[in-house]
């Protein structure tokens, strides 16, 4: 595996939260690394994909691999926010692996400016991409930080898995349940 300048390896400290009032959050992902804090904005689709994907890449790991042990994790660890909150770049694309070699888990991050309408990447800008080394304990408390920041935020229908605000929210699939039809109004 090689590293470049513009890799993260590895980081102090990982963590995302969100921002705002439920409704209108921003989830920053954060990394510190070399003494500099570094900020990305994700979706919260993508928060909570990571909190999904973690634990799966995780155990992939431990089964494959048993002799690694479980990840080691910090007693109490920090995983607020800190300053600044400025993002590098909002996340368009994250992809999530594994480097057995290191024994590090992967965040490979692309700018969503440089994504065309079919997700494709402008292979001309270099500043697009970067990648995020964490330990294995570090993945397996961003997927539980990922978790609580996205259950903290509007209820989901359990219908339709969309945000309900405080007053509900208007939900097609129950409309279409109470009507007895599988076609949606016009």
């Amino acid at each position: 595996m090689t590293y470049y300048d513009d890799d993260f390896y590895p980081v102090a400290r990982i963590t995302t939260a969100a921002v705002g009032d439920p409704g209108r959050r921003i989830f920053i992902l954060q990394a510190r690394w070399k003494g500099e804090t570094i900020s990305w904005v994700i979706e919260k689709e993508q928060a909570l994909a990571l909190s999904r994907n973690i634990p799966k890449l995780l155990q992939d790991i431990q089964e494959e691999f048993p002799e690694l042990g479980e990840p080691l994790v910090a007693a109490e660890p920090n995983l607020e926010l800190s300053e600044p909150l400025q993002p590098e770049f909002r996340v368009g694309t994250i992809g999530l692996g594994y480097d057995r070699l290191h024994d590090l888990v992967i965040l490979a991050l692309q700018d969503a400016d440089t994504e065309d309408d079919d997700g494709l990447v402008d292979a001309t800008d270099d500043d697009s991409a970067v990648q995020v080394f964490t330990t294995r304990g570090q993945a397996f408390l961003l997927g539980r930080q990922a978790e609580a920041a996205v259950a903290a935020g509007r209820p989901l229908c359990p219908n339709c898995g969309e945000p309900m605000d405080d007053f509900g929210h208007f939900c097609l699939i129950s409309l279409r349940r109470r009507m007895g039809s599988d076609d949606y109004l016009q």
